[in-house]
């Protein structure tokens, strides 16, 4: 009988343990995840987090790999994963110390595929030029960015669409300096022979963070790959030799404009002044690999390349549309028959892209485009050194903001659709019927729309290719 009273003792016990515990249970709720800010993936990229409360923060961006030493202006990118966000309330978002003071919209996306733009309403600018967002997500894991990611991987899985494709040559010419292949796309119909096609050589994403050109590519090839009877023509008539994304190790890195190693490829072609046609042995490979490539193609025994463009994009006001660098100017201006005439194809070419893509979507061209990068280290001085106007060799510069099609912001499609525009615009500039439209010059830097007119053009050493 004792052993049985002290049994239900032990019972009673027991059950008065058992609802208790679900008596806390029903009183303390489950300990909600802490909110985070991470930037460990593929093009991921922020400095310093400041969280004020689950609900408020401050961002600050990064320098290109941590580096105090690199100028303000090369701090702009910036792409974040946030976590266990409440999704009843908004959340405040400061993005600090920019290296650019224009005002923009990010985007966001709630799976890296498809991304969206945040509102005009819900981002303002302070008088510290800080970006401040307010919205309300309708997930508890986001991803914000700066501009559209497009990393490497997103490179690779679009060429997996490509495979077997005829007319469509992927190649591989070399690899980084942290071993990731640097990709060659060739593009024509080689049922028809070459010796008499014009040769187009292109090249993306010297600077990681410049996504706009990747878009811009896809839409050239998607285009170039409609077998159309318009495209047919003009594949029977071309080649397009495009590198797609020159610093790989810097967009996977996350970096705005240098390699890993806080290289700026685009000032790097430091070609031998003995020898030009040679890169010395301080060019880096990124840069060796391409400029192989050119001049293998400048000396196979085929057709010589005659237009190598250099697709960027560039930091400025919202509502500036994209632009070029044309060189040199007319021999009214002082300057010889060879640089007028380099001076005169490249105003050509961009009458063209203008006829297709609109008169309206263009920044207007300079008065004159100077001649001291000839003496600098970009990819056009080295095709200027060499093959003077032989080769027209121009920098195209996309733009983030509203880029003409205000009041809404470009995306995507609108940059592929650009690509289009451009491939119609090659084979304008070469047909001997094609009338180019009439051009003034006049690029107003004190335009009264602009909210920043002293710092346009961009006022930055390395975009400023006079």
């Amino acid at each position: 009988m004792i052993r049985v009273k002290y049994l239900g003792i032990f019972l009673v016990i027991l059950l008065l343990g058992f609802f208790s515990n679900c008596k806390k249970d029903e009183i303390e709720p489950p300990v909600k995840p802490e909110t985070t800010v991470s930037d460990n993936f593929e093009s991921g990229s922020i400095g310093e987090v400041t969280k004020l409360s689950d609900t408020e923060w401050k961002l600050y961006l990064a320098d290109d790999n941590d580096n105090p030493d690199l100028p303000d202006s090369w701090r702009n990118w910036w792409y974040v994963k946030m976590e266990n966000l409440s999704t009843d309330v908004e959340t405040k978002i400061s993005l600090k110390n920019r290296g650019w003071p224009y005002y923009y919209l990010p985007v966001f996306s709630y799976d890296q595929e498809v991304w969206h733009r945040f509102t005009e309403e819900e981002v303002s600018q302070n008088e510290d030029n800080e970006l401040i967002m307010n919205k309300q997500f309708g997930n508890q894991v986001v991803w914000i960015a700066r501009f559209y990611p497009y990393t490497f991987t997103d490179l690779e899985n679009y060429l997996g669409t490509l495979n077997g494709i005829p007319f469509i040559d992927i190649q591989t010419p070399g690899y980084s300096q942290d071993g990731k292949p640097i990709y060659l796309l060739k593009i024509t119909d080689s049922n028809f022979p070459d010796f008499n096609k014009k040769r187009i050589f292109m090249h993306a994403r010297t600077h990681p963070a410049e996504t706009p050109p990747s878009f811009l590519v896809e839409g050239m090839i998607n285009f170039l790959l409609t077998g159309t009877q318009e495209v047919s023509s003009i594949l029977s008539e071309f080649e397009f030799y495009i590198f797609p994304m020159q610093n790989i190790d810097g967009v996977t890195a996350g970096n705005y404009r240098s390699t890993p190693q806080t290289e700026n490829l685009e000032v790097m072609w430091y070609y031998d002044v003995d020898n030009p046609l040679n890169l010395t042995d301080d060019a880096p490979q990124e840069v060796e690999i391409i400029h192989d490539y050119a001049l293998d193609l400048m000396n196979d025994g085929g057709p010589p390349i005659s237009m190598a463009l250099n697709l960027h994009a560039s930091n400025s006001e919202p509502d500036i549309r994209p632009f070029f660098f044309p060189h040199f100017g007319t021999e009214l201006q002082g300057y010889t028959s060879v640089e007028t005439a380099l001076w005169e194809k490249q105003i050509s070419f961009i009458s063209a892209l203008i006829t297709h893509h609109g008169s309206d979507m263009i920044e207007p061209i300079p008065e004159e485009g100077g001649g001291s990068f000839a003496t600098k280290t970009y990819p056009e001085s080295w095709w200027w050194v060499n093959y003077h106007d032989q080769v027209m060799a121009i920098t195209m510069e996309m733009t983030y903001g509203r880029a003409g099609y205000s009041p809404r912001w470009i995306e995507p499609d609108d940059l592929r659709n650009l690509g289009e525009s451009l491939v119609l615009s090659i084979r304008d500039y070469y047909d001997p019927a094609f009338m180019p439209v009439q051009l003034l010059p006049g690029r107003d830097i004190h335009n009264s729309n602009l909210k920043y007119p002293e710092l346009y053009p961009p006022n930055d050493i390395d975009e400023l290719k006079k």
